[in-house]
């Protein structure tokens, strides 16, 4: 019979039973019944907790753990693991944790280790692992350190999954548009793929032959060649132990483009988490590529079809020039508010783009005003701006609603005409009311669709960025709510509408370019809205824009 103290302290574990059958009186630590005090305690907490714990003492550092930690010993490590010396148990990461054990022992100080890389062989292989985990010293009877008490998490899913994400996401950023060849595709694929640590091997193959087209990574599964050959044949991706591969169709109707082989490494296991990172990654690849594919042959039908169409295209033309003198015509003449617009399109040569604005008098005498941008840049993008601008002008006009209720009544329209997601837009409409005779100060009430915030710049230079939560694009939902809000205009004061093609960059953060933007208001506050609109472009734009841009500025006359 053991211990009664050591009987209860293991009772309620499936470890501890096991710990009872440990013949303890052949190990430094002796028979249960002589342990100090002060080892007892210890041994007590670390049988009643479930969180993960393990504590070794004496000279020979020996081994005790809980139900919690036996995972990490995996399943070569339990056996013998309790009474051993933590040396023994431990050898493969000894050089990694053993002078952490030191440091305690030696200063009686704690330590702390967050997602620490341990290459272990606890389950028959050599293991990919990572912890989190703080050694704390053990005092025996006398308040000398005689052991140490783990306290420990297990983080490996946690890392790989955060590492296979980012994998994921780093490919996205690579993957080629444009297909001019398979191997031009292929290599940046190979290159990042190369630098994963859970990527042992990638290869491509060409179908001619099969041969490999491009690879890294030595193959170490001889029946590699036998599953493309087997892949290409079914036209289906064959996910084996370790190894997935996956055979591109074309997408045009074509066959199969290249096969592609991920092979994973011999330091992770191969479980579900495994294969389906590899199944997810191929297909991210081979969607790619068949997609680059047939954006080419599109492209190409593109062009024959210009080729042979002269006339369809100068009649597109046609349309597109009449819309863009509908959507880009002059604001009326308001007596009292001075209204100014500009249009200028993007570097890249196209009769017109998805922007517009619009500016009118409603019947109550207040002026209107709106600016939007279609997602797009096509004809079908030309067609929704003309219909999306004719709506707001026409419901706005007619109902003499607030700004929000006008969209509200656009988005219903959007919706039971069937214009579909080509009507999807960012658009702003704002009420400027008449002075109500007592004050020259003007209410301006306006609500945003997902459209760029206005700016509001006073008569003293200070420039006000009108930044709010913005509601849904146009198209988006027919039942959405939207909010109106409300800003003062007064003499001098200028009100700035704008579209993207403005404030966007990829080297620049928005919040900054907007500044940016009140900055550039601010210094010319006091010239007249037309140089104010150039001195805004020349300012905001270096020489051309990657995009559309309109702008629509009101300043009380």
């Amino acid at each position: 019979m053991g211990a009664a103290w050591f009987e209860e302290a293991t009772a309620l574990s499936a470890v501890g039973r096991e710990a009872r059958a440990v013949a303890w009186e052949r190990t430094p630590l002796g028979p249960p019944e002589t342990w100090p005090e002060a080892l007892r305690h210890a041994v007590r907490m670390c049988f009643s907790t479930k969180f993960p714990v393990m504590l070794v003492w004496g000279p020979d550092l020996t081994l005790i753990y809980n139900d919690g930690h036996r995972d990490m010993l995996g399943t070569e490590k339990r056996a013998g693991a309790l009474g051993a010396p933590a040396r023994t148990v431990w050898s493969e990461i000894w050089d990694d944790v053993g002078p952490l054990f030191d440091h305690v022992l030696r200063t009686g100080e704690s330590t702390l280790s967050r997602d620490m890389y341990l290459l272990m062989n606890r389950s028959g292989f050599d293991e990919e692992t990572y912890f989190t985990f703080s050694y704390s010293p053990l005092l025996d009877d006398d308040g000398r350190v005689a052991g140490v008490l783990d306290i420990a998490t297990e983080t490996t899913h946690e890392v790989v999954t955060q590492r296979r994400l980012a994998v994921l996401g780093e490919v996205h950023a690579t993957l080629p548009t444009t297909f001019t060849s398979l191997r031009a595709f292929a290599l940046p694929v190979v290159g990042l793929l190369a630098q994963s640590a859970d990527i042992a091997r990638t290869a491509f193959y060409d179908v001619r032959g099969p041969k490999i087209l491009l690879e890294t990574g030595e193959p170490r599964d001889p029946r590699e060649l036998a599953l493309v050959l087997r892949a290409l044949r079914s036209g289906r991706r064959l996910v084996v132990p370790g190894m997935v591969v996956k055979p591109v169709r074309s997408g045009t109707g074509r066959g199969i483009l290249a096969v592609l082989v991920l092979c994973g490494t011999e330091v992770r296991p191969w479980d579900a988490d495994y294969a389906r990172f590899l199944a997810v990654l191929s297909t991210s690849v081979a969607s790619a590529l068949r997609d680059a594919v047939r954006r080419r042959a599109n492209d190409e039908e593109l062009r024959l079809r210009a080729a042979r169409s002269e006339e369809e295209r100068n009649r597109a033309t046609e349309v597109s020039l009449a819309l863009q003198q509908a959507v880009l015509s002059e604001p009326p003449q308001i007596d009292d508010l001075d209204v100014v617009v500009h249009y200028q399109p993007a570097a890249v040569e196209r009769d017109i783009g998805g922007d517009w604005y619009d500016a009118f008098e409603t019947r109550d005498g207040a002026t209107t005003v709106v600016i939007g941008d279609v997602i797009g840049h096509d004809l079908g993008a030309a067609v929704a701006m003309g219909q999306l601008r004719a709506l707001v002008r026409a419901i706005g006009y007619d109902s003499q609603a607030t700004p929000a209720r006008v969209l509200e009544r656009v988005d219903a329209a959007i919706e039971g005409l069937g214009l579909g997601s080509a009507a999807t837009a960012t658009a702003l409409v704002a009420h400027v009311d008449r002075p109500d005779g007592r004050s020259a100060t003007r209410t301006v009430r306006w609500s945003s669709a997902g459209h760029p915030p206005p700016l509001l710049v006073r008569a003293d230079g200070t420039c006000e960025i009108l930044q709010i939560r913005n509601d849904l694009l146009l198209g988006m939902d027919p039942e959405a709510t939207r909010r109106d809000h409300t800003a003062e205009l007064g003499p001098g004061d200028t009100l700035v509408l704008y579209t993207d093609g403005l404030i966007e960059t990829r080297e620049t953060r928005l919040r900054d370019r907007l500044r940016q933007l009140a900055a550039v208001l601010a210094q010319a506050h006091d010239a007249d809205l037309g140089s104010l609109v150039e001195v805004t472009l020349a300012g905001m734009l270096d020489g051309t824009a990657d995009d559309d841009v309109a702008i629509v500025m009101v300043r009380p006359a």
